[in-house]
């Protein structure tokens, strides 16, 4: 049933589909009305207490949001007729934390997630218990369940008795030795070698913090640190900071780190940012769509080592 149909009974069935944000123009017209009859449907076959559907997320009635992004990019990649089993699986996953959980697991199950700080999410972020982690990320503790990954509310921990600090530290942990990428290699982008860390789980980006181990064995990362960008939970680029060729990778890094992010799934975050013994400083870029158009803005200390490499 399209959103401006009603039902059998008379009553209107549904509000105006909800204009496309720009976030989500990587869906034409068409397909972003299609998402959004499925998502109805769903919503109504799962009987979720819905508020409203609006422009990128579900507004449930006791205030809390699902945020509909990384959605939308998996359904973007698949044809129409296997999007209800994902938008299924989403949505009970997304929602799994307002309701009993009866999967056992143990503090060594936890892992940290990174997801973007986006104000849509924001009540749930806050109900999940979200940390700041980088410009435009928060990370939030998860666990592996049948075919997905579930966030874990903060209050669950503590409803296990569990100290909430040493799980977040226990997460981490478990998080940088388990969580192996599978993959890391080099991309030649006009000349200047940039590292792609990928990884076949949702937790790669989230071991950002040792990623000069991670690529010790191909670049090494000095006191000067690397320039990173994490726009997939899968994915990692990276630069080390020995050259003056660090403004040609920045400006390469900046679209590639754009894209990736736009296109999904898992998107995390479009910004680079600035890594030295695992602490992440944000460079703020600027990028209009063209080779020339592409500008980025360091910070003072940052700036004095790049102008010390042309030096």
């Amino acid at each position: 049933m399209r959103p401006t149909e009603h039902s059998d009974d008379g009553r209107p069935g549904r509000s105006p589909t909800p204009a496309r944000p720009l976030d989500f123009d990587f869906m034409d017209a068409s397909e972003w009305l299609d998402f959004h009859c499925e998502l109805w449907d769903v919503v109504g076959e799962l009987d979720l207490a819905v508020s409203t559907i609006g422009a990128g997320a579900i507004r449930l009635r006791h205030g809390h949001s699902v945020g509909l992004l990384q959605l939308a990019q998996h359904c973007h990649l698949r044809p129409p007729d296997q999007w209800r089993p994902l938008i299924v699986d989403h949505l009970r996953t997304m929602t799994a934390h307002l309701h009993d959980i009866v999967e056992p697991f143990s503090m060594f199950d936890l892992r940290v997630r990174l997801v973007p700080d986006t104000p849509d999410d924001e009540v749930t972020l806050r109900a999940l218990g979200a940390r700041p982690f980088a410009e435009g990320i928060v990370q939030v503790l998860a666990i592996d369940v049948a075919d997905a990954i579930r966030c874990v509310p903060v209050t669950e921990v503590t409803e296990r008795g569990w100290d909430l600090d040493e799980a977040w530290r226990s997460a981490l942990a478990q998080t940088e030795m388990f969580e192996a990428p599978e993959e890391i290699h080099t991309i030649d982008i006009g000349g200047v070698d940039i590292i792609h860390v990928f990884g076949e789980r949702s937790f790669t980006a989230g071991m950002i913090g040792v990623v000069d181990r991670l690529v010790a064995e191909i670049a090494h990362i000095g006191t000067t640190g690397a320039i990173v960008s994490m726009p997939l939970r899968h994915s990692m680029l990276v630069h080390p900071v020995d050259g003056a060729e660090v403004r040609t990778a920045i400006a390469g890094m900046i679209p590639i780190t754009r894209q990736l992010f736009k296109q999904g799934p898992g998107s995390v975050s479009p910004h680079l940012y600035w890594w030295r013994e695992g602490r992440l400083q944000w460079i703020p870029t600027f990028f209009d769509g063209t080779i020339e158009g592409v500008e980025f803005y360091p910070s003072a200390e940052l700036a004095d080592v790049i102008a010390g490499f042309v030096d």
